[in-house]
């Protein structure tokens, strides 16, 4: 080999390994982009997963609250059938006319202060304690108003009047 061709040669050495440097940087930069892109993406699958578990949780919740709601309403309406059945084998017993206890219930309750079921227990109470439909009218009324300033305070106004009218 002569002095011409070893100078080519490494000329040529020197050109591919300036080639496979910057070959190797534009890799380098290659995989650092690809670092933060992977970064972005897991920080960003981490807000993702941090609003799911948060969106998960409130709908959790929500249908607690629905479920608890609709429990509610179906106890709810039990207690009141329960109570008017109550109510009407009481005026049964009682020779109580269904009709004019209705009228107590509507004439007591025209402003909705009382629950149903207890304003019905109440009247039960009372018609078992030998009271007239009317006579339960007005003894309901003055209750009501003797509970709206002296209930207790863990007493609702419709469970002081129901409580009043029970035997202790």
């Amino acid at each position: 080999m002569n002095q011409t061709q070893i100078g080519e040669l490494l000329i040529n050495l020197k050109i591919k390994a300036e080639g496979i440097e910057k070959g190797v940087e534009t890799a380098k930069k290659k995989l650092e982009e690809l670092e933060r892109q992977n970064e972005q993406v897991q920080s960003s699958n981490n807000q993702l997963d941090a609003s799911f578990v948060a969106m998960s949780a409130s709908i959790v919740a929500s249908l607690v609250k629905i479920t608890s709601a609709v429990q509610d309403g179906v106890n709810k309406y039990n207690t009141y059938v329960n109570s008017m059945n109550a109510l009407q084998k009481t005026a049964e017993a009682t020779n109580n006319s269904m009709s004019d206890i209705e009228d107590t219930i509507e004439n007591v309750n025209s402003l909705k202060l009382m629950d149903e079921s207890d304003l019905n227990a109440s009247i039960k109470n009372l018609l078992l304690y030998g009271y007239t439909a009317e006579q339960a009218t007005d003894i309901l009324k003055v209750l009501q108003d003797a509970a709206v300033g002296n209930r207790q305070a863990n007493y609702s106004l419709s469970e002081a009047v129901r409580v009043t009218t029970e035997r202790n």
